[in-house]
């Protein structure tokens, strides 16, 4: 594949590349070829990157005395930071993205070799101005601590030479470089001076053959890149396959999964060999990664509070402690019923310890206590590599990444983290002490700037993008997305820098005409790099039409090219779809033995009271799986206070003024200053459960929540003495109601004792307003009637009180009420009815009745749609 590659080893020359990527793929190809030659062993060849080379020689350097002290990315971040923030307006808007901008611009200047009063000189808008001031401050820095960074590295290294205290090489062969910038032009004379041969890499002599592609979309591009590289490898087993997509970093994972779907269909059902068949080039920033997200989360917790929805994800995550934790998820089930908050450690323990004895609870709650333990350490300050050994120390006590084999994926990820800690530790260069929340901070940031790969030698394509595949070379190539609107694509010069400062010093982009020879110059090494190349463009991006980019012409004429360009879409490539369409309507449905559901047994707990007997009339599925499965779903985490706190607290204050069971009559005698009383002393009894576990926020909140109950009860009272006359009998009445096997536990909100001596049943809801009757005059919720028959006593009536901030509304049937438009002599007939239906549904839910409900919209069966299939049924039927 690089056949100038051993020779250049044998003649002792360094080999220098424009990444790290290429340096890696030459010493594999080096490797591969000593094995080949049935080598055991070998001297460890000189590739490397540029800045790795460079690196390497100020370390020689430093070594032998010589200064300055060679500082890494994240201590130069810190300085950026410094000095930025010293001109920033304070509370800058996006001043992160501003310092990345900043240090692109940097690399640039000293790239370009671009003097410092140049850049001030030119400074003309705010943003040009702020960078130049900051830049300044930060050379300084450098100048009087002696240390160089990255970025000028390569102008240090061609000092030294000059001076004598570098030695030059006696040869380097350059690959991979697309553009040299005037620096690296500057360093490669300065080593020809001092008696270097500089060389490039032969030109392979395989002429290319060049074929082009369209497709319907982007989509289809990549899935029919795909499809060609199984037709590469089942007739080449073997091959070096790479497809190009010029915006990779756009969405990587996403277009992995197009390739993968053309070239392993149906990999989403086969072994993780399937899904690692396309290795993909392109990393994710290193905080993105569920395992570091979740060491960054507990890290926040040391300095800030984290919201029920951060904790209930540690609760849930495999990556602390044993991944099977039925202790830690009852636990954040508790959680779940209290008021979103912020919870410090602290307040987390207060409310959850002694909750759950199971070893994976307990060692959750030891886990917080470590978090206590260090906080005591907040106020204190200290070196970086301190707070380094006691960050991994903590993760230790946590059993961060979690207590299953590691994969190697998964093992080099740990080891990039524990890498960050050391960079971390090594930034006391530039910042001697600093305090635990400012060091958490400075570890997310540097999480956030790195970007990581996990190094694979599986894959049967690459998906690089094409900067990524500089230098190397394969067996067949697909370049994709070469669409006019893509390629060249958009030019991307500094923000910080003046236009005509670029323009003067040939910098990338300053021109139109630099970033279209720039991707010319791109796109004819691309064609060049294998002895198969497909070329291809969607033709849709959904919305518009889209044309071939214009460059493609080009390489038609380029001497590179074989054979005639064949300017069709590939008739033996085309775009396979989606695997799984292909499964529509070949299967066979196979009748499983039925197993129906058992009786109810005499002994069975059924969960939900009444109201699973509401939801055999509409739903007996979801009945079965709620009261007998016992199947709960989990409370949402939702910010402020949840509509279910609202209810519970509502109802807890409706119980605790009328537990005296007062009637109307005593109702009347309360003056105001004595309802004023009960009714404080009603909500502040309701609110004191969420209170105890109440933030400051919380705690406003439930501030204002006091004074809406406040005009809401007052309000319900003036609504109830408006009512006929009538006595409260029981509040919160509990009953144990059995038929046809099945024992329900009732829990009745209050019954009135009306004048006639019936029973009048009551129901609160809050929230929206419900009725009681649907318009056939028939109940919308039968829990009422269930009640009515497990009450030995004459009933007078049912209703729902509407306690809601905009009324007060009973929404009630019966004989002796005043809200039933319908005759009262038909009363008891329409009771009766009622309760012989609800029985009718009790008795077929204790014979096992698990019927779907095939006309549920796909909002009321999407919590069971899983569970009962319903989408297939509604198919078949």
């Amino acid at each position: 594949m690089y056949p100038w590659l051993e020779d250049a080893i044998r003649r002792d020359a360094t080999v220098i590349s424009a990444n790290r990527r290429l340096a890696r793929e030459l010493r594999s190809a080096y490797a591969a070829r000593r094995i080949e030659a049935g080598k055991l062993s070998w001297l460890t060849p000189s590739i490397h990157s540029l800045d790795d080379w460079c690196r390497q020689q100020l370390e020689a350097c430093a070594a032998a005395k010589f200064p300055p002290t060679t500082i890494d990315d994240f201590s130069s971040s810190i300085l950026w930071d410094r000095c930025l923030r010293a001109h920033a307006p304070e509370g800058m808007p996006g001043f992160r993205g501003f310092l990345r901008l900043a240090r692109d611009a940097w690399q640039k200047i000293c790239d370009w070799n671009v003097p410092l009063a140049a850049v001030a000189e030119s400074a003309r808008s705010p943003d040009e101005q702020l960078f130049a001031m900051a830049a300044a401050d930060y050379r300084a820095l450098l100048d009087t601590a002696c240390w160089v960074d990255r970025p000028g590295m390569t102008s240090l290294v061609v000092e030294l030479l000059s001076t004598h205290a570098l030695a030059a090489p006696a040869e380097i062969v350059l690959a991979g470089f697309d553009r040299l910038a005037p620096a690296v032009t500057r360093l490669l004379d300065t080593l020809a001076l001092g008696g270097c041969v500089v060389t490039w890499p032969p030109q392979p002599q395989t002429d290319a053959r060049v074929r082009l592609a369209s497709f319907e979309d982007h989509d289809a591009e990549l899935r029919a890149a795909g499809a060609w590289a199984r037709d590469v490898l089942q007739s080449e087993p073997g091959a070096s396959i790479a497809i190009i997509s010029p915006t990779l970093q756009d969405a990587a994972a996403r277009k992995a999964r197009l390739v993968r779907e053309g070239l392993a269909p149906g990999w989403q059902y086969g072994l993780d060999a399937h899904s690692d068949a396309v290795n993909v080039s392109y990393g994710r920033k290193l905080g993105d990664f569920p395992a570091v997200a979740v060491a960054l989360l507990l890290l926040k917790w040391l300095s800030s509070g984290l919201s029920t929805k951060d904790v209930s994800l540690l609760l849930r995550s495999r990556c602390l402690f044993a991944a099977r934790a039925p202790g830690r998820s009852r636990l954040e089930l508790a959680l779940r019923q209290l008021p979103d908050r912020s919870w410090s450690p602290t307040d987390l323990k207060r409310v959850l310890d002694g909750k759950e004895d199971s070893p994976d609870a307990l060692a959750f709650m030891h886990g917080v206590d470590a978090l206590i333990d260090m906080q005591t350490e907040a106020q204190r300050e200290a070196a970086p590599d301190h707070w380094a050994s006691r960050i991994d120390s903590l993760l230790d006590r946590w059993h961060w990444p979690g207590e299953t084999e590691l994969s190697s994926d998964e093992f080099q990820l740990v080891n990039r983290w524990r890498d960050l800690l050391n960079e971390f530790a090594r930034s006391s260069i530039v910042m001697p002490v600093l305090r635990l929340g400012e060091a958490v901070e400075r570890i997310a940031m540097l999480a956030d700037d790195v970007i990581f790969q996990p190094e694979s030698e599986t894959g049967l394509a690459s998906l690089m993008g094409p900067l990524e595949a500089a230098g190397m070379h394969f067996d067949h190539l697909w370049v994709g997305g070469l669409h006019a609107g893509q390629w060249p694509p958009s030019g991307a010069p500094s923000a910080l820098l003046s236009r005509a400062l670029q323009r003067a010093y040939g910098m990338p982009d300053a021109t139109p005409a630099d970033t279209l020879f720039y991707a010319r110059r791109v796109l004819r090494r691309l064609a060049g790099s294998a002895r198969d190349v497909v070329l291809s463009w969607p033709k849709s991006d959904g919305e518009s039409e889209l044309a071939a980019s214009s460059l493609l012409d080009e390489i038609v004429r380029d001497p590179i090219v074989r054979d005639p360009i064949e300017r069709d879409t590939l008739v033996e490539i085309s775009d396979p779809g989606w695997h799984a369409v292909d499964y529509l309507g070949t299967g066979n449905t196979r009748v499983i033995a039925m197993d129906p559901v058992p009786r109810v047994a005499h002994d069975e707990i059924i969960r939900n009271g009444a109201y699973t007997v509401q939801r055999q009339t509409v739903e007996p599925f979801a009945a079965f799986v709620y009261g007998r499965l016992g199947i709960k779903p989990p409370d949402a985490i939702e910010a402020g206070i949840a509509p279910r706190i609202r209810g519970t607290i509502m109802h807890a204050a409706l119980h605790t003024l009328l537990a005296g069971r007062p009637s109307q009559k005593d109702m009347q005698g309360w003056s105001d200053k004595d309802l004023e009383e009960r009714l404080g002393s009603a909500i502040d009894a309701a609110l004191a459960g969420p209170l105890r576990h109440a933030d400051a926020t919380v705690t406003r909140l439930l501030g204002l929540e006091r004074r809406r109950l406040f005009l809401l009860l007052r309000a319900f009272i003036a609504a109830e003495l408006g009512r006929a006359a009538f006595a409260v009998l029981e509040v919160e009445k509990s009953i144990e109601f059995e038929a046809f096997g099945v024992r329900l536990d009732l829990r009745i909100d209050r019954i009135d004792r009306l004048a006639d001596g019936s029973l009048l049943i009551v129901d609160y809801k809050t929230g929206r307003p419900r009725s009681l009757l649907n318009r056939h005059g028939e109940p919308t919720d039968l829990q009422l009637v269930v009640y009515a028959d497990a009450l030995d006593d004459v009933i007078g009536g049912l209703v729902f009180i509407n306690v809601d901030s905009r009324s007060i509304s009973y929404k009630g049937t019966g004989g002796s009420v005043e809200w039933d438009a319908m005759p009262a002599d038909t009363w008891a007939e329409r009771l009766e009815s009622w309760i012989a239906g609800m029985r009718r549904a009790l008795e077929a839910f204790a014979a096992g009745d698990v019927r779907v409900n095939l006309l549920l919209t796909a909002e009321e069966g999407r919590p069971l749609g899983l569970l009962s299939r319903l989408e297939e049924l509604k198919r078949a039927d």
